[in-house]
């Protein structure tokens, strides 16, 4: 995935099973079958779903229900490996939490000083009316620990596998500085093996006219970026987002 998108895009997916919903899965697949296609398709995930046993629907139903009050009542981060894919949007993976939100810096800065690797400050030359309204940390849904799960979850043969993540780095952060209806916002992302590798600070593809506008450096593992939603020198942009990286 381009750095742009990474860094402007968190793409979080709804999963729907029996009625409840997680917070986001790990992969997305595209849909571009035809119009007159989706029916049958539906028809037939609902032939598969019934063949699912009702004990199993049973244990699903009741686990999804304790992992989602374990994530909100920890703050914990929990992977899911599903059996039966199709109570999945098609997925075998899922996970409950792993998103933090803060509203002030101090709250961030408590949480991101215990993460291991690079976190985002507040630069001390920030334009001067500018305040913090949102920041965000979010845990990893890739690495070694996802095929961990796939197989520990096969091995099982249980319905609805979890298993709790125990993550030391964060793989996405955002700070957001609001001043009237302008903002300026550093973003953190780790990079996958789509991303063009660059090097130096360098500006998007937009064009002039297009807000807000970033400017990106990248280490080996991270992407980092600013982006304003108004016109900024270049260079000033650069020294900002140097001030905020800490590592």
């Amino acid at each position: 995935m381009k750095a742009a998108s990474k860094a402007a895009i968190a793409v979080f997916s709804g999963v729907l099973l029996l009625g409840s919903t997680a917070y986001f899965t790990a992969e997305v697949s595209a849909n571009d079958v035809t119009q007159q296609k989706p029916a049958k398709k539906a028809s037939n995930a609902s032939k598969s779903t019934k063949a699912i046993p009702e004990k199993d629907k049973e244990f699903i139903e009741k686990e999804m229900k304790r992992v989602k009050e374990l994530a909100e009542k920890s703050g914990d981060m929990y992977i899911l490996y599903h059996k039966y894919k199709q109570l999945n949007s098609g997925l075998d993976i899922s996970y409950w939490g792993g998103i933090h939100h803060y509203k002030t810096y101090e709250e961030y800065l408590k949480k991101a000083s215990t993460l291991k690797g690079s976190i985002l400050q507040q630069p001390a030359k920030l334009p001067k009316g500018y305040s913090l309204s949102e920041a965000k940390i979010e845990g990893p849904t890739e690495g070694k620990f996802v095929a961990d799960v796939r197989a520990e979850g096969k091995k099982s043969e249980k319905p609805l596998y979890i298993k709790k993540i125990d993550w030391k780095e964060a793989a996405t952060i955002r700070l957001k500085y609001t001043s009237g209806k302008e903002t300026i916002t550093f973003s953190k992302y780790m990079l996958d093996a789509d991303s063009t590798k660059k090097k130096g600070f360098y500006e998007d593809e937009l064009p002039a006219h297009i807000y807000p506008k970033y400017i990106y450096w990248q280490d080996d593992k991270f992407g980092y970026s600013i982006s304003t939603t108004f016109a900024m020198p270049k260079k000033q942009k650069i020294e900002l987002l140097k001030a905020a990286i800490k590592k």
